[in-house]
């Protein structure tokens, strides 16, 4: 009983302070505070999920590295050489167009050469078909006035042989008249005079004489 009051007062009393030195032997010895244990390192985290644009970024370069190269090839392989050769094409036409108006004024001056060529070939036709009529005119005019000189000496033989002259004279004549009604009418007077030249001498030598005129008109107009 003398132990429970005693401890009860002990505790009613509190705690008693320990007289000083007796501190420092009772109380135990303070361990040294240990460092702060270290936090376990994160795992390794999981990579994020790459979007869709970062997915298709390398495959998008690709495709226009692929367009590029592609463009690049094309413009050496297609372009260069068709761009040469339409320069090329461009260069052999505007040759040709300067050959083109070359001939065409040298087809202009040969045209004009040529009519005038022509010109000088018609009137050369006309001069001759001119000397022709006159040296036709000429020898009928020339087989008329023989058969006159001799039926006038009576020669019937040598009239009778310049009219024959005649008539194939006449034929050449009237192919270079060009006139039915003169032909026709120069060759009626000459076989009158034929049929006259025994019957008629008078009639012959009018008829010489008047066809004799007749050819000095044609020479003269």
């Amino acid at each position: 009983m003398e132990k429970e009051n005693t401890n009860s007062r002990e505790e009613d009393a509190g705690p008693v302070e320990p007289a000083p030195g007796e501190a420092d032997l009772q109380a135990p010895a303070q361990e040294p505070e240990s460092p702060p244990a270290e936090l376990p390192l994160a795992g390794p985290s999981e990579p994020k999920q790459k979007s869709f644009v970062q997915k298709g970024w390398p495959w998008l370069a690709a495709v226009l590295i692929s367009l590029l190269a592609g463009a690049a090839l094309v413009f050496v392989l297609l372009y260069l050489p068709a761009n040469a050769s339409l320069r090329q094409a461009r260069a052999d036409l505007d040759g040709t167009r300067g050959a083109l108006t070359t001939a065409e004024t040298k087809t202009a001056e040969l045209e004009e050469s040529l009519t005038g060529t022509t010109a000088e070939l018609e009137s050369a036709q006309a001069e001759l078909r001119s000397a022709e009529l006159k040296l036709s005119l000429s020898r009928l005019q020339a087989n008329i006035g023989y058969a006159r000189l001799a039926l006038l000496s009576k020669d019937i033989l040598t009239a009778r042989q310049e009219l024959s002259d005649a008539d194939a004279n006449l034929a050449e004549l009237s192919l270079l008249l060009d006139d039915s009604d003169t032909s026709s009418a120069l060759a009626d007077r000459l076989k009158t005079i034929r049929a006259s030249l025994t019957s008629d001498p008078s009639k012959a030598l009018d008829e010489m004489r008047t066809l004799g005129e007749n050819l000095a008109r044609l020479e003269n107009r």
